[in-house]
């Protein structure tokens, strides 16, 4: 559960952060509070195929896109 509990935690951080940054692009935090914790993953997980598919030159969409590689544990 611990495992868990930091995962989301990490995730949500990462997503919060491209939110503060560009609200209409990310979601509110508090959409993010009520996804479970396999629908926040998936949600991250297809968001982070989506900007590999088209990426953005900017630092906002990269940093969000190595934060999230990192925290899915995928790799390029």
């Amino acid at each position: 559960m611990e495992d868990i509990d930091q995962s989301r935690f990490a995730l949500m951080t990462a997503l919060s952060e491209a939110h503060k940054a560009r609200p209409d692009d990310y979601p509110n935090p508090g959409t993010l509070v009520t996804m479970s914790d396999e629908g926040l993953r998936s949600y991250a997980a297809g968001l982070l195929h989506s900007l590999e598919a088209a990426p953005r030159a900017d630092g906002v969409a990269t940093r969000l896109q190595e934060q999230l590689r990192q925290n899915l544990n995928e790799t390029p």
